[in-house]
Order: structure tokens, then sequence, then C-alpha cells
């Protein structure tokens, strides 16, 4: 019998244990595990174990079985492992947004991506919506007080109470009113993009000099930060610059496509630290080629089901919001007949009211004859106005009841409706499922291409890099603004942090972003800015540092 290892593996949201022969590739254990957790966008995730030193390495590449990690249990994290640089663009499922979502949101949080205090609300507010749908009142209090809303450096910089920081959090949350939930994870994805340390994986390094730096690995390509700043890069080499890149030890080479180009090499204190590099770079770079390919089959497949489902879910979301229109259309005319009906009530018992009095002054005045006759004109009079108000109450009440049968009976083919619709998808469904199998069945043809492809590449010594199309397009990004709808209450928020903040309490990271604002720069001019020139003249530049 085969010798069987158990592997617990964490995600964002769940954890999973079972048992898996030990002779398993890590490989093929990490495409199991995406199979079971329904992710087919892989390519931007991997499986992380810690080894007995303390060390995080990657393993979801690894053709090592399982018993190499491993004797009897084995626990693993399950996280992204390269970021799209557009996240509007590349995110195609649900699910895959889903995992996103949650991995930046926890990052934010943790403050191992710095965010400005006011981006941080603004966050709040779309992850509010996100996990709540539409904001309801009544429901507020309870769901936030359970939330971790901001990271503890915002809390502790404002002599602001957690109620002040909800009020504020709310203000932005009702905006965004009809959003589906889907959406508000994307908007938030797409706000965390223009922050400096999002997708950017850091790690210590030299230059010949012995100059200590940070490497920073990023999906445009790689950057150098001076040791005291992750916010600001000084020098950029971007994929497209790149031909080959390898190490031996602790020294790492970077060869140019431009031949009048010295290497780029810097030093890190061990090896192993080398080999994350080499790995995240080779991945990167392969993922920066493809984006600039036509899409596969497959992720043409992936598109079109997901741009379907996002229609079916709008408009069962339109439904929905008709349905609920409606509702609330007939609760309000009922509020203003038993209001109606109320006034009547009160009019005729001051009827009743003054008709008694009429018959105690009768009793009275039986002498006087002409006001006898006067008070029962009157008294008819009354009666007559009475007998009409009654005939009018009857009228309303019926006028009611027939109001609220034809409002029933809209509702009800309203949600004869919404069933129909949800049939449908069914259907549509079945037949997604159908492409879903034919794409498996080519998919595992290509993934046994791929693996041939890897062992031979496995088999060179230096790492060369796959050659870009001619002509494709290599500018940056552009920063994503901020909903028009919010700019005034983001204004106000501004102001009221500016009159309530303990300058005593900001962070090194605060003073940099709070510069950057004052010159007016941002993730994408600084990137342009440091990319100009040859890599001749950043290379030296490097070397000098």
């Amino acid at each position: 019998m085969a010798k069987m290892v158990t592997i617990k593996v964490t995600t964002m949201d769940t954890e999973l244990e079972f048992a898996s022969p030990a002779k398993t590739r890590t490989v093929d254990l990490f495409y199991q595990i995406s199979k079971n957790i329904s992710i087919r966008e892989v390519w931007f995730f991997g499986l992380v174990y810690q080894s007995s030193e303390g060390e995080e390495v990657w393993i979801d590449g690894s053709k090592k079985p399982i018993k190499a990690y491993a004797s009897r249990a084995l626990s693993l994290r399950y996280r992204i492992k390269y970021y799209p640089e557009d996240v509007s663009q590349e995110l195609v499922e649900d699910i895959t947004i889903r995992y996103f979502f949650l991995q930046v949101r926890s990052a934010i949080l943790s403050d191992k991506i710095y965010s400005p205090p006011e981006t941080c609300v603004l966050l709040a507010s779309y992850a509010a919506q996100a996990r709540y749908g539409d904001y309801n009142s009544r429901k507020k209090k309870k769901e936030l007080s359970k939330e971790k809303l901001l990271p503890e450096r915002v809390f502790n910089q404002f002599s602001m109470d957690r109620d002040d920081w909800e009020h504020n959090i709310v203000v932005l949350w009702e905006k965004h009113y009809g959003m589906l939930q889907e959406d508000a994870m994307l908007e938030y994805l797409k706000i965390a993009q223009n922050l400096d340390m999002y997708g950017v994986s850091y790690f210590e390094i030299h230059n010949k000099k012995g100059t200590k730096l940070l490497l920073g690995v990023t999906a445009l390509g790689l950057n150098i930060y001076k040791l005291e700043d992750k916010l600001n890069p000084i020098i950029a080499f971007p994929w497209s610059e790149i031909k080959n890149i390898n190490f031996r030890d602790k020294k790492f080479t970077i060869k140019s496509i431009d031949r009048d180009s010295k290497d780029f090499i810097f030093f890190s204190h061990d090896a192993k630290i080398n080999k994350r590099i080499l790995n995240l770079s080779i991945g990167n770079h392969s993922l920066y080629v493809r984006r600039r390919k036509p899409d596969t089959l497959e992720v043409m497949q992936m598109k079109a089901k997901a741009a379907e489902l996002k229609k079916q879910r709008l408009e069962q979301r339109q439904a929905f919001e008709e349905e609920r229109l409606a509702l609330e259309k007939a609760l309000k005319r009922e509020s203003q007949y038993i209001e109606e009906i109320q006034n009547l009530r009160s009019q005729m018992n001051d009827t009743k009211r003054k008709l008694e009095e009429a018959q105690n002054i009768i009793q009275k005045l039986q002498e006087q004859l002409t006001l006898l006759q006067r008070a029962k004109d009157q008294l008819e009079q009354q009666q007559w106005e009475l007998k009409e108000m009654m005939e009018r109450l009857e009228q309303t009440k019926n006028m009611e009841e027939a109001e609220k049968r034809r409002l029933e009976a809209e509702i009800d083919a309203k949600r004869l409706e919404v069933l129909e619709k949800q049939r449908e998808v069914e259907l549509k469904d079945m037949e997604a499922k159908r492409l879903e199998r034919e794409v498996e069945e080519a998919k595992r043809k290509e993934e046994e291409l791929r693996a041939l492809r890897e062992e031979e590449n496995a088999k060179r010594k230096e790492g060369e890099l796959e050659t870009l199309p001619n002509g494709v397009d290599h500018s940056l990004p552009s920063m994503v603004k901020v909903n028009q709808q919010l700019v005034e209450q983001l204004k106000a928020l501004k102001t009221q942090l500016m009159e309530t903040k303990d300058d005593s309490k900001e962070t090194h990271l605060d003073r940099i972003h709070r510069e950057n604002v004052r010159q007016g720069r941002d993730k994408y001019k600084t990137l342009n800015e440091i990319r100009k020139g040859n890599t001749v003249r950043r290379v030296d530049m490097f070397e000098n540092l």
C-alpha cells in the first residue's frame, strides 16, 4: 500500500485537509488543490511551504514529491504569487476576484501594504458593500462592530472614536447602493492597485560597493529601493529590457537585450534568497509576455462565461429592485389609506359628540320651539353629512382592497418572471459545464506539452527568458480615479482628518507619502520618471549607489 501524507491547506477563506500519496509531485498537488477550490486562473497563485528553518518557499512549480518536504504531515498556504498589471482587464472569474480581494484586504489591514488614512476609509466602504451588500441602517451597527475596519495605525493617529470612523465609512458605503458585491470587490482592488506597495515582493540586496538596498519584483519589472523607503523606487528595469537572468550562489546576474549594456549584478546574503528571486522573476516575466499575446481559447471561454454571468446577475438585480420598489409603493399606499381612515374616524367621533350636545340642548330647551326647530334642522343636516361620510368611508375601503389585490397580482407575476429567468440560467449553466469539460481536456493536453517544455528548460544552466513579440505595448497602466460621486465626501473626510490628526504618531511611511502628495507624485509617475534613459545609464546608477 502506498505511503500517504496528510496535507493541510489554508486558503484565505477555508481550510482543507486530506491524504495524498507521498510520491505525488507538488506541482500536481497544486493543480489538484486549485481544482478542488474551483480556481481556474491558476497562473496567479502558488503554494507556500514553511521549512524547518522558518524560510517560506514557493513549491507550486516543484517536481519534487511531497515526501521531500514532509514524511507524515504537510502544512501549506494557498496564496497569490503573481499580481496582474491591471485587475480590471486580467481577473476574469468571480472566485479569482474574491481570493485577490481577501488577500489584498488582509495585507492592507495588517499594514503589509501601506495605505493612507482616507484611502483606508474608502476601501472599507467597498469592503462593506462586498460583504453585506446595500447599506441598511437597521443592521449597520451589528455588522460593522464585528469587522476590523482599518489598520491599527490609522485608529491610533487620530482623535476619533470608532463611531466616528463607522460614520465616515457609512457615508461612502451609502454611495455604493445598487452595486453588485462582486463589482465592489473589483472596485476595491482597482483602488488598492494604486498603492505603491501593492504587488511588490521585497528582498534585501547589495551592489558591488556593498551598499544595502531593496529589490522589488513586480508585474512590470524589477525595481530598486533605498532600505528606508519602500514607496518610491529609484531605478527600474522593465521586463521588456531583460533577456536573461541567473544566479550562482549569492551573486545574481541579469543580462539586458541592449548589447552595449553591462550586466546588472547584485548580491544577496543567502543563495536561497536568489532562488526565490529567480522563481518570482521568471513567473512575472512569463505573465508579462502572456498579456501581450492573444488570449488562449480557455481564457476567451472564461471571459465569455463571466460576461454572461454578470449580465444575468444584473438582470436578476434589476428584477429584484423592481419588485422591491413595487412593494414599497404598495406599503406607502396602504399607509396613506390607514391615515385617511383614521381621519374619517376622528371626524365621525366629532360628529357623534356634536349630536350628543344637540340632544342635551333639546331636553333642556323644550319651551324654545323656535330654537328646537332650528336644532332639528341642524341635526338633520349633520345626519345627512354623516351618512355621506360613511358612504365615502365604505368606498375608500373597497378601493384599498382592490388596489392591494392588484398589487399582489403584479408582485406574483414578477416572481414568476424571476423563476423563469432562473430556469433559463440553469440551462445555460449546463451548456457552460459541457464547454468546461471540453476545455479541461484541451488544457490537459496543453499541460502535457508545457511539462515537456519545462523539462527542457530546466536543463539549461541560465534562465533564458521568452522573447517579446515585435511592436507590443510596454506602456504603464494609469492611476485608477475615484468615482466622481465620492469626491465631495472624501474632501470632507480629509478636512476632518487634518483637524483630528496627532502628528506625533505619524509613521515613517506616512511622512514619505505626505511628501509624495506635496510634490504631486504617484506610483506610475515615479515609474515613468525612473525608466527614462537607456539600460546602460541605469546599470551605472545602480553600481554607483
